[in-house]
């Protein structure tokens, strides 16, 4: 195939040198029909094509081809003359096929829904009227000659205009640009190219060698139309890949616009310049109707736009689980309402709801059953607010509320009256609070806080109003229990040491409260009252260590160290596995501060990430804590030991000793025991409790199977 197109467009080279005359209209024409074969074997080679519009295409690039051939025999065997021959009808025809087989394959496309572009190409073809009208076929109406004449120049004109802006519309919706589109688009602008420089030589009667040029012209555009036939783009343009049926291409929509704006002025030009100003009232027209058009078209953009921006705001506003308002929007609004409030001297209360068990709801049924609740609630919730009332989603399972013009007791009966819609057996807990102007609206969140908080304490499913005495000291902070659990050395199971765990009245998910503190921003007292109330304790235990459990977003907290106490003595930091997007560096950073203080540093729960292994190496941490899922069943699964032995060893090699968490059995110690690891901890050798430990116990058992 390459051969045959090296071939044609040899033939394209060599055309203008030939002599006039049959010789190079017979190269011309076998050229021609070669590239038409060419098209037709393209398509036939592609089945699924042949309903998309290309048969028409190719048929009328087929009778563009049959013109030539039959003006050829009209000039040099049957020497017709006159503006009617059958070529002439032929290649009209064959435009006019062609224009509709584009259009059919644009229509057809598969994966093209959009029929955006519509107005551009018009505007663009009323525009490209103005020099066709002024040109060409307005001076036909008075020019000398037969009338089949000029109505074939006429018709020639508004057929290239036609094609023209078929192909400008096809080029607007292909946002990708395909190879195949490209050839395709070339090749009707050099056959449009190829009839503008006719037209022009028959004006001026200027011919010399421009008829060899305007042959050639044609016959490079059959080249190309048959390149991009037979290349494998086609089909990806046909079937949409190349498609983008969202968006018109913005740059190629300005592109048409201007071109349709600026060819009335440009004919204008071009009609002063030649002195022929005698249908400067049809550009006028046409110009004053294409600028409207334009500015009209501008108008649905910027409208559009418009709304897009909206769209996009309200998505930036709102929480794409449930609709609503999001935090953000929150923010927003309570600031407002505040400033409403204090304008107007109107009561303003607040109130945050929190969906009961929700956590367990998402073990027991699933996490596309949890959302499918909170999209039901949220539903249930809007739909019942009255005007001025604000319902958001604050986080989680947990909303926000805006209740403008109620006093405290009002907005707790309104707040109540919600909280009753959530769909049985499910509940939510509410805590109101009053804003009090002059202060800042954290502390009446922090007061519903304190309030929801003691909601849940009371046994949740019930609305609590937060009592203006209350400090605003949360919940979590101030009903801490500190207990402990014991450590063990593997060697003789002395205990060595305590682990300092966190407790709460109103739920065991321990790690989501303090997930909620941090979003709150109270996480880091949290974290630290912990190990205060810990080292605070008078029946502490001496000579054995406290391990407390530190994460990294507090370490970046100021406030942290002064809560911290001074002294760390005897105490093991454990880093949490949650990470705050620090990097290594400055973790360690912040931990050489605790070592500062006289702390140890110790790595919680390795094994449970990929990246374990580096941050031992980054962080240096004096003791590892192997994370409880490597070391459940580790007697009774190979693999599992096997793991806990290459752990262990690693810590080794680093000067890094190891504790394996969550040791249940008997098997499970003595494999830590036997992989080398030097402290243990889990129900096995105690539970939490408040009370220190001084030493172990638990039944015999079997010995485990030798794993290692």
């Amino acid at each position: 195939m390459r051969a045959l197109f090296a071939l044609l467009l040899g033939a394209v080279v060599a055309l203008p040198a030939l002599p006039a005359g049959p010789l190079r209209d017979v190269v011309a024409l076998g050229a021609e029909i070669g590239c038409v074969a060419i098209g037709w074997r393209g398509l036939r080679s592609r089945p699924d094509l042949m309903d998309k519009g290309w048969p028409v295409v190719v048929g009328g690039i087929s009778l563009a081809a049959t013109a030539d051939v039959l003006n050829g025999l009209e000039r040099h065997l049957l020497h017709l003359q006159g503006p009617l021959r059958p070529s002439v009808l032929v290649l009209l025809v064959g435009y006019g096929v062609l224009a509709v087989g584009v259009y059919l394959f644009d229509h057809r496309r598969i994966k093209v829904t959009n029929r955006r572009g519509h107005i551009e190409a018009a505007i663009f073809a009323l525009g490209g009227l103005a020099p066709v009208l002024v040109f060409v076929i307005l001076p036909q109406t008075q020019a000398e000659g037969p009338l089949g004449a000029r109505l074939a120049v006429a018709g020639f004109a508004l057929a290239d205009l036609g094609l023209i802006t078929v192909v400008a519309r096809l080029l607007l919706t292909d946002s990708t640009r395909s190879m195949s589109l490209l050839l395709l688009s070339a090749a009707v602008a050099l056959e449009l190219a190829g009839d503008f420089a006719s037209s022009l030589t028959s004006i001026t009667g200027d011919r010399g060698d421009a008829d060899a040029l305007v042959q050639a012209l044609w016959l490079l555009g059959y080249v190309f139309f048959a390149a991009g036939m037979v290349h494998p783009s086609l089909r990806d343009l046909t079937y949409g890949t190349s498609v983008d049926a969202e968006r018109v291409s913005p740059r190629s929509q300005v592109l048409l616009l201007a071109t349709g704006l600026l060819l009335p002025g440009a004919s204008v030009a071009i009609s002063l310049l030649l002195g022929r100003a005698t249908y400067l009232w049809v550009l006028t027209a046409i110009g004053l109707l294409v600028s409207a058009l334009v500015a009209l078209r501008i108008m649905n953009l910027m409208g559009h736009i418009g709304e897009q921006s909206d769209q996009l705001a309200q998505l930036a506003r709102s929480d794409e689980l449930t609709r609503l308002p999001n935090r953000r929007s929150w923010n927003h609004a309570i600031g407002r309402a505040c400033d409403v409030a204090a304008a107007s001297q109107a009561p303003l209360c607040v109130a945050l709801f929190d969906l009961d068990r929700f956590k367990e709801y998402n073990d027991n049924h699933g996490h596309p059953a949890g959302d499918a609740l909170l999209r039901q609630v949220s539903a249930l919730w809007s739909a019942a607010l009255v005007e001025g009332e604000i319902f958001a989603r604050y986080g989680g399972e947990e909303f926000a509320m805006l209740l403008p013009g109620l006093t405290l007791p009002d907005a707790v009966d309104r707040a109540d009256q919600l909280r009753r819609l959530v769909p049985l057996p499910q509940s939510a807990s509410v805590g109101v609070a009053a804003w009090r102007p002059g202060t800042d609206p954290a502390l009446t969140l922090a007061e519903a806080d304190e309030a929801l908080y003691l909601a849940k304490r009371a046994g949740r499913a019930r609305t609590v109003a937060a009592e203006s005495s209350v400090d605003a000291m949360p919940g979590p902070l101030r009903d801490q229990v500190v207990v402990v659990q014991p450590i063990v050395r593997l060697a003789d199971l002395a205990v060595i040491g305590h682990e300092c765990l966190s407790r709460f009245p109103h739920t065991t998910d321990i790690e989501a409260v303090f997930a909620d503190a941090h979003g709150k921003g109270y996480g880091d007292l949290l974290e630290a009252a912990a190990i205060r109330r810990v080292l605070e304790r008078d029946d502490r235990r001496a000579g054995t260590d406290v391990y407390v459990n530190v994460s990294e977003l507090a370490m970046h907290s100021d406030r942290f160290w002064l809560e911290l106490p001074r002294d760390l003595t005897g105490v093991v930091v454990e880093l949490s596995e949650h990470q705050a997007g620090l990097e290594d560096a400055a973790v360690a950073d912040l931990l050489d501060r605790m070592r500062e203080r006289g702390a140890r540093v110790g790595l919680d729960d390795v094994g449970s990430q990929a990246t374990d292994f580096a941050r031992m190496v980054a962080l240096r941490p004096e003791i590892a804590k192997i994370d409880r899922s490597l070391v459940a069943g580790c007697d009774l699964h190979p693999a599992r030991a096997e793991v806990l032995r290459m752990l262990v060893g690693f810590a080794h090699q680093h000067g890094i000793e190891v504790c394996v968490e969550g040791v249940e059995t008997v098997g499970e110690l003595e494999v830590a025991r036997a992989a080398g690891a030097t402290y243990a901890q889990g129900y096995l050798l105690g539970r939490p409790r408040h009370e220190w430990v001084d030493t172990v116990s638990f039944p015999s058992s079997p010995q485990p199977r030798a794993l290692i």
